[in-house]
């Protein structure tokens, strides 16, 4: 049985840090949550509140939101959110979350090291493909979406309001398909519900820093965010 009090404050504290930086908060949810409970349940009960993450940031920043990137983003991430998510009745595998955490470390490595290095277009393709696909078994593909395509940003307010929007939007096709393939979440939402209430009002706390976050090192950070992530969830899965 998940505690309600220790998953409580896991979540609170991760989705605050997702309202700072634009994601995040279902990895660092899952990286630390994941030491302490069953990993097959944190991931139907993460889709829950990253459904509430990405609502809280949408009624607070909607104004924000670019409908054209959303768009484009859900066309190359729906097929794999999908069949991902059907995965989860099979499996939920180690090794993938280990390969996912090398990945990310790299990529925040070369970030740090190279900042001037191009991905061409094709790469940033398949990292959107591969981002639908790790966002369906693990709710965690965010760092893939943004290596992706967070240079078609205009502003951080920009990436912050449209990332929300994608969250909110691949999770509740992720919960409906869920659902249809048999799977309750009655038990999950009356227990638990209270847990979306906190980490809404987390992250409309988390945005008075965010806002005062300069554009240059908002994108630093996200950076050195998307290494330390990697080098958690390498080191406690």
């Amino acid at each position: 049985m998940i505690n309600f009090s220790v998953i409580a404050f896991i979540a609170s504290i991760a989705y605050a840090i997702e309202s700072i930086f634009g994601f995040g908060g279902t990895i660092i949810f899952l990286g630390i949550s994941g030491l302490f409970y069953d990993f097959n349940s944190l991931l139907k009960l993460a889709m829950i509140v990253a459904l509430a993450s990405g609502l809280a940031v949408l009624i607070q920043s909607y104004k924000h939101l670019s409908w054209k990137h959303l768009m484009q983003i859900l066309i190359y991430t729906i097929p794999g959110a999908i069949f991902g998510t059907y995965l989860i009745t099979f499996f939920s595998s180690d090794l993938l979350i280990k390969f996912f955490a090398l990945i990310l470390i790299i990529y925040g490595c070369f970030n740090l090291f190279f900042p001037n290095l191009i991905i061409p277009n094709y790469l940033k393709r398949g990292l959107l493909i591969l981002g639908g696909i790790i966002q369906g078994i693990y709710t965690i593909g965010g760092p893939f979406v943004l290596m992706g395509y967070k240079d078609n940003f205009s502003s951080k307010q920009e990436l912050r309001s449209t990332m929300a929007g994608y969250f909110f939007t691949i999770n509740s096709i992720r919960a409906i398909f869920f659902m249809m393939l048999g799977e309750s979440y009655v038990d999950i939402i009356f227990s638990y519900y209270p847990i979306a209430i906190l980490v809404m009002v987390s992250v409309w706390l988390g945005y008075f820093i965010h806002k005062k976050i300069p554009e240059i090192l908002f994108r630093k950070l996200i950076i050195i965010a998307i290494t330390l992530i990697g080098v958690l969830i390498l080191l406690t899965k």
